[in-house]
């Protein structure tokens, strides 16, 4: 009797030790496999840093690569256009060319000026509405191209339709873009960077039925950037960036921005010059200054989503 419990006293100790064994077991593995699986959500993460880092580092060098940090030769040269401005029929094709090589051109159709990160001419543009064309050559080894411009308007052209709300389902989404007009004047012969630029919404953006902002909602904009006209026909210009719209308590994170450059008259300097007794003060002669004048369009992009109820 004595045996037979001693037996089973000892079946049962080496059975716990059985299952400490297999549950020690268990619990090493489930450390191992959390181990494995931090080891590699670690490396997936210094793979994706890596590869944002491979693709800021290539997008730098592409900026850097359009605007030339070589020895600088000249002008690019001016754009040109296929059709002559003036009145045309819809559908006209207008193409853009430059003669220096390997340039590449940027333009605008909105009334702003083209900077590099405007819309890249890559084939022809259909007239099928009144627009004033601006384009500019870009090329390595070039200063940027004098700025070329052309006004195309369109006999019989329809009145434009009335601009729809913004419709959203309470929250306004990253990356929608939102109708800015200018409500004030900025000239580049007396501003100044910081300056404030005053900006209104152009659209009612909604929630549901409710308008949560309205159009004429004040818009936070600066100067970033301003060169006064200068001797030798050089123009001024003057470029703003767009922060935010506050309506309510709700603050909208915008990004934007536009540039404006007045007419230049090297033309009428390269005129002058080669005649005598008039052709040294062609070099007094200064670009005009650029004006944003109230009632300019433009577009931002909401930079956040952002709930439109506080």
């Amino acid at each position: 009797m004595k045996m037979g419990f001693l037996l089973l006293v000892a079946a049962s100790v080496v059975a716990y030790g059985q299952d400490a064994a297999s549950m020690a077991a268990m619990q090493a593995a489930q450390t191992a496999n959390d181990q494995a699986m931090q080891a590699a959500q670690i490396a997936n993460q210094q793979a994706m840093q890596a590869a944002q880092t491979a693709n800021e580092q290539a997008m730098q060098a592409s900026q850097m690569a359009a605007q030339d940090t070589g020895p600088v030769i000249g002008f690019a040269s001016r754009p040109t256009f296929s059709v002559p401005p003036g009145k045309v029929p819809p559908g006209t094709t207008v193409r853009l060319k430059s003669s220096t090589r390997h340039c590449v051109i940027y333009y605008t159709s909105d009334g702003w000026t083209p900077t590099i990160n405007s819309t890249r001419y890559t084939g022809p543009i259909h007239i099928d509405q009144s627009m004033h064309l601006q384009a500019i050559a870009v090329a390595p080894g070039y200063e940027r191209s004098l700025l070329a411009a052309a006004d195309y308007t369109m006999a019989g052209q329809p009145p434009a339709m009335p601009q729809a709300a913004v419709m959203t389902d309470g929250v306004l989404r990253a990356g929608t873009p939102l109708r800015l007009v200018t409500s004030s004047d900025v000239s580049s012969r007396t501003a100044q960077v910081g300056d404030e630029v005053y900006l209104r919404l152009d659209e009612d953006v909604k929630a549901g039925d409710e308008v949560a902002l309205p159009k004429g909602s004040v818009v936070e904009a600066t100067v970033s950037a301003v060169d006064r006209s200068a001797h030798a026909g050089e123009p001024g210009d003057v470029s703003f960036e767009v922060h935010a719209l506050k309506v309510n308590g709700v603050t909208v994170p915008l990004r934007g921005g536009e540039t404006l450059e007045g007419l230049d008259k090297v033309n009428s300097v390269r005129h002058f010059i080669f005649i005598p007794v008039v052709g040294a003060s062609a070099l007094f002669i200064r670009g005009q200054d650029a004006e944003i004048k109230p009632g300019m369009t433009l577009t931002a992009s909401v930079a956040a989503d952002t709930p439109l109820r506080p």
